[in-house]
């Protein structure tokens, strides 16, 4: 429980936790030379990864949090598989080589299974009266409100393919549920992959092929690319 309803402090404590597991290992496991890299990434896997992602089933994650939590995933897997950043190679071809997941489905994973988990529960038992109780009375204060675990939950769905309106059904059966956590983790990784690749692609075409300028200041001549250049530049003119 926190002041803020947030899992800030958690996140940044997972973290520490984390990269002193990963740290105590790098002499006995990460430099040494007899331990294949298979291996490596077994330990990595069981000891860093768990304790960094330890009971965020139930965590309400917002992208800042999930971001944060990727990048020292990656940065990890970086210095375990001695990945220079000269090297240029993006995290989605780090996460391939090491056959992982990012932080950001495996969040959704583990929300998913928990969710599942809950569903079988007696009706008594007070996560599910939790997961599935609402608030009789209150107001919401302006302005967006907090974002609450049922959000992730849906959002969590939809990312794995996993239909709303009969998720339920699919969770009372155990076997069935996992497996399909299992094929919608599969799917989403790959479409982030995918969208990813595709950013990185379109970043490299405008590189190479900028904006030639448009826009024409009248009393200077000076040319601009995009209107806030222009408007910019206007305003320094005018203070003048």
């Amino acid at each position: 429980m926190t002041r803020h309803s947030n899992i800030d402090e958690e996140v940044n404590c997972r973290i520490a936790k984390a990269s002193s597991a990963f740290g105590r290992l790098r002499r006995t496991v990460w430099e040494r030379r007899g331990i294949i890299l298979s291996t490596k990434l077994k330990v990595y896997q069981a000891v860093v990864v768990t304790t960094l992602l330890y009971a965020c089933e139930t965590w309400t994650v917002y992208s800042r949090h999930a971001r944060q939590l990727n990048h020292f995933h990656t940065t990890c897997l970086r210095k375990l598989m001695r990945i220079r950043w000269q090297d240029h190679i993006p995290d989605t071809e780090v996460l391939t080589r090491a056959n992982m997941l990012s932080v950001h489905t495996l969040l959704e994973k583990a929300r998913a299974r928990w969710a599942g988990h809950v569903r079988r529960m007696d009706d008594q038992r007070i996560p599910k009266v939790l997961l599935y109780g609402e608030l009789a009375v209150g107001k919401r204060p302006l302005g967006r409100p907090k974002l609450r675990y049922k959000d992730n939950l849906k959002a969590t769905l939809k990312s794995l393919s996993i239909p709303m309106d009969s998720w339920e059904v699919i969770a009372a059966d155990r076997p069935q549920w996992r497996g399909a956590v299992h094929q919608g983790a599969q799917l989403a990784e790959t479409r982030r992959s995918t969208l990813a690749a595709s950013k990185r692609e379109a970043r490299k075409v405008r590189d190479e092929n900028p904006a030639q300028p448009s826009l024409q200041y009248s009393t200077c001549g000076r040319w601009f690319r995009a209107r806030i250049g222009l408007i910019s530049h206007a305003r320094t003119h005018k203070d003048d």
